[in-house]
């Protein structure tokens, strides 16, 4: 592949980038933010490369323009969630993580569902019948990671009286705040600057994200590439990250995200029909640790926040498939016909399964009440 900079990068001797972010709150509060370290990279990146560096600010007006101004090239380098890098990298291979935030030393922070100060909901699983406000439709904690944790407590789409995309995490908060939902999930903090600011809502539970990865487009200049993740792995400045509110950032690979894609190949069982049973999902049954001991436990966290064995696990599926096993005493001429209709969800057998193979055991346990000396029942399958 050849390295190309962007058509203004190399304009009067000057590299030119394009910095590209989507709008998760006011383009005014944006600018805010990425403005002081856009500033600080063109310094170091101009001492890096012995030339004048200007770095513009593009603002997407949503998840999925941001995306696509990466994967065309429109911007050079851009900061996502989780949910959107993982979207990109499937679309195009060619983008590369330069470098990941660093929120309290770990690769890890945190989703919030909220409810409003006054209202009687203790649990999530009090949700069951209520309206939520889900963020962005590819959104990380807005969509994939809170409609997993609600998944996990038992409640599908179809258990929500009304639930709608609202976009931005600040419009889910002052949503639920004004009694507008029930319930909404939108990031910590978000949640903290606007219960700091007086919105009327409370926090209900959290859950565990990976943080933000900062991509450079595919083909970008190798030198150019370089210099700017070395440049951010070495942002120093207190206020420069005061206003990303992070610490700074860590080295970063796509494996970081492997969980985040699980939790998104897995969203369809939220929308599944509520004729089938609640297991908890492959996700979380399967998955391995691959993140060092050091960081939180995402993967665990995920499967319902408790550290379960092999067996546990497997125990979890074993009686959701139970509980769905129809149990028929039909007469017979020449004595008893006993029919089991056992009904498995289509989720055990998806193609994206981790290992690419399938085995699905079943063991019937007859009661010695149920079988006589001159008759045995007859199992239909």
């Amino acid at each position: 592949m050849v390295s190309v900079l962007s058509p203004l990068a190399l304009a009067e001797g000057t590299v030119r980038l394009n910095f590209g972010v989507y709008s998760s709150n006011k383009p005014s509060a944006m600018v805010k933010v990425y403005r002081p370290i856009l500033k600080e990279l063109e310094v170091s990146m101009s001492q890096r490369l012995r030339r004048s560096v200007d770095i513009r600010m593009q603002i997407a007006k949503d998840y999925d323009q941001g995306i696509s101004h990466l994967i065309n090239g429109r911007v050079d380098f851009s900061a996502f969630g989780p949910a959107s890098y993982v979207e990109a990298k499937r679309m195009n291979k060619g983008i590369n993580i330069l470098a990941v935030e660093n929120v309290k030393n770990s690769k890890v922070f945190y989703g919030i569902i909220a409810v409003s100060k006054d209202s009687p909901i203790t649990s999530i699983r009090e949700l069951r019948g209520k309206s939520f406000a889900f963020g962005d439709e590819g959104s990380t904690i807005g969509r994939f990671l809170s409609q997993l944790e609600l998944e996990q407590a038992g409640i599908h789409a179809s258990d929500l009286v009304r639930y709608e995309y609202l976009g931005r995490h600040d419009k889910v908060g002052t949503a639920v705040g004004a009694g507008d939902f029930d319930a909404g999930a939108l990031n910590e903090k978000t949640f903290k600057k606007l219960v700091e600011a007086g919105e009327n809502i409370r926090e209900l539970v959290r859950f565990p994200n990976v943080t933000k990865p900062w991509i450079a487009r595919s083909g970008l200049d190798e030198d150019v590439l370089q210099a700017l993740r070395e440049s951010l792995l070495e942002v120093k400045d207190q206020k420069t990250l005061a206003s990303l509110k992070i610490e700074g950032f860590l080295e970063g690979t796509d494996e970081d995200y492997s969980v985040i894609r699980k939790a998104m190949d897995n969203n369809p069982v939220f929308f599944a029909e509520r004729d089938e049973p609640e297991v908890q999902p492959l996700s979380a049954l399967t998955a391995t640790a691959t993140e060092p001991v050091a960081e939180p436990g995402l993967k665990a966290a995920l499967a319902d926040n408790t550290k379960q064995s092999d067996s546990t696990r497997a125990m979890s599926v074993e009686t959701a498939v139970q509980t769905t096993t129809d149990v028929n005493h039909a007469p017979a001429a020449d004595g008893h016909h006993l029919i089991l209709n056992i009904t498995l969800p289509h989720s055990l057998f998806r193609r994206d399964s981790v290992d690419g193979s399938h085995s699905v055991t079943i063991n019937l346990t007859i009661p010695d009440a149920a079988v006589s000396d001159t008759a045995m029942p007859a199992v239909s399958r």
